[in-house]
């Protein structure tokens, strides 16, 4: 494959950039709409109550295993102290440090191969894909609870990977023992958050240390490792409140079952996510695996058995979506779902740049590429971006029609009606708007009917307890969440009309 004219290469670097920078801005600017909601007020109610060996024990005890997440991170929930400003900001802070650690696997990875610019444009890429696919965005970066749990795993699991990169090009003994130090760290604090993370984190050491167990040098750091990993999902999983939480789920520990639903799932993941990959993956060839393929091609970070990553790649996949259905019997949440779609868009990238080393030569045969492929698939990604109902078009709609301000204002006029209230039973006005991308609950009215089966009225208790009265209702139940198109129709009657989404 000859290679491409330097100034069409330049140009699609900045496309990419200025494409991660168009998904980039607006879930920033929403992170200065955000608001705590659903368990951030319970947890911070009970972090304000009780110590952390209390609730080490209790919740170990009675309700989960996930020793790092819900027990240990969950007290950095910045409304414990009254913070909301700071609960804003770490919101924005998680966005970026998920974009900045993103870049610096991929930096520390292709440094030999690749520009700054280059490295900046794959990541903005990657980083473009997760954003514009991923489930539950409003779980992932905007509510405290599921992110503290699922999505910092995610970005530790970066990390993790870069940590073992070093170990294995270290030659100083002391510096292999401090990686595997910060190595094992990590794995701990991963597979105390959630099962998620417990599955990948375990196969990714086992995956890293079969292919590495001839080689004596390393061997004995990874068989620690792995132990330790064994150890540590041993705690998780066997934690007595694992069990006794189980009993809320009757069609749990149906194996049969839940093997079959999950191989459905993993296969129909690729029906789901696959398409604006395969566009980016094409760019992906042209621009970056085969040149990293040259460069690298005698690295060990990707001379790896074809096979063996399928497999490892297939069976985390699978793994992921059996151990929440075996668990409850049910589908994986979308918090869930963020974690195991994050793993299928690091994993394909992976497998895709083995598969290019592997069969380099077939890619490389003199025949002419016409200019407008790589062009027309560049176009196909980013109009992918622009669709009226994907995440990216969401949280613009929610800026640009006033919901996310009509959100904030609203909220901040509840809490300061509560605090200047003397009230024990308190009635508050619905939320005027609900911009799906910062979402996660709200209280409901007295009387309102369950969601999809359950009883929201647990969130009532929670909101309740923290600003310190008996009860809290909403006077009428909130608006349904609107569909984009719909949004941006009633935004522009309410342009002409001169009124704001808040009146």
């Amino acid at each position: 494959m000859p290679e491409q004219n330097n100034q069409i290469q330049n140009y699609t670097y900045l496309a990419l950039i200025i494409l991660g920078i168009y998904t980039l801005v607006p879930f920033f600017l929403l992170s200065f709409y955000n608001h705590p909601a659903a368990d951030d007020y319970s947890f911070a109610v009970r972090d304000r109550q009780l110590d952390y060996l209390t609730v080490l024990q209790q919740y170990y005890l009675n309700w989960t295993g996930r020793y790092f997440s819900t027990i240990t991170i969950f007290r950095i929930n910045p409304i414990i102290d009254g913070w909301l400003v700071t609960y804003k900001i770490y919101s924005a802070l998680l966005l970026f440090l998920f974009c900045g650690t993103l870049y610096f696997i991929l930096r520390t990875f292709t440094k030999q191969a690749f520009t700054r610019t280059q490295t900046l444009a794959i990541g903005s890429m990657i980083f473009t894909l997760y954003l514009l696919q991923v489930p539950s965005i409003s779980e992932g970066f905007y509510f405290f609870s599921t992110y503290a749990t699922y999505q910092l795993p995610n970005i530790m699991a970066l990390l993790l990977l870069v940590f073992l990169y070093h170990f294995f090009r270290s030659e100083s003994r002391l510096a292999r023992q401090m990686y595997i130090g910060l190595a094992a760290i990590l794995c701990i604090a991963m597979i105390g958050s959630n099962e998620m993370a417990l599955i990948s984190t375990f196969t990714t050491i086992s995956f890293i240390t079969a292919f590495n167990f001839k080689n004596k040098e390393y061997r004995a750091h990874l068989l620690f490792l792995l132990i330790l990993c064994v150890v540590c999902c041993s705690v998780a999983v066997l934690a007595p409140g694992n069990f006794v939480r189980k009993t809320d789920h009757p069609n749990s520990g149906r194996f049969v079952w839940s093997a079959v639903y999950a191989a459905f799932m993993t296969a129909l993941s690729f029906y789901r996510w696959l398409l604006p990959i395969l566009a980016a993956s094409v760019i992906y060839i042209l621009y970056f695996a085969l040149p990293l393929a040259r460069t690298l091609k005698y690295k060990s970070l990707f001379d790896v058995k074809l096979s063996w990553v399928i497999l490892y790649f297939l069976l985390t996949v699978f793994l992921m979506n059996f151990a929440f259905s075996w668990a409850t019997g049910e589908r994986a949440t979308p918090r869930l779902e963020n974690v195991i779609y994050f793993f299928f868009l690091i994993g394909w990238f992976y497998t895709l740049q083995v598969a290019i080393g592997k069969y380099e030569a077939a890619f490389t045969q003199e025949r002419s590429v016409a200019k407008m492929i790589p062009a027309f698939t560049l176009l196909i990604f980013a109009l992918s971006l622009f669709h009226i109902d994907n995440n990216i078009s969401t949280a613009y709609t929610d800026l640009l029609t006033g919901k996310a301000h009509a959100y904030d204002r609203a909220l901040k006029h509840r809490y300061k009606t509560l605090a200047s209230s003397a009230c024990a039973t308190c009635n508050v006005s619905p939320l005027p708007a609900i911009p799906k991308s910062i979402y996660f609950s709200d209280i409901i009215a007295r009387g309102e009917q369950p969601l999809n089966g359950v009883d929201m009225i647990w969130v009532n208790r929670g909101f309740a307890a923290y600003f310190r009265k008996k009860e809290v209702y909403l006077t009428a139940p909130n608006p349904p969440v609107q569909d984009n198109l719909t949004s941006l129709r009633n935004a522009g009657k309410s342009a002409l009309t001169n009124k704001t989404i808040s009146e």
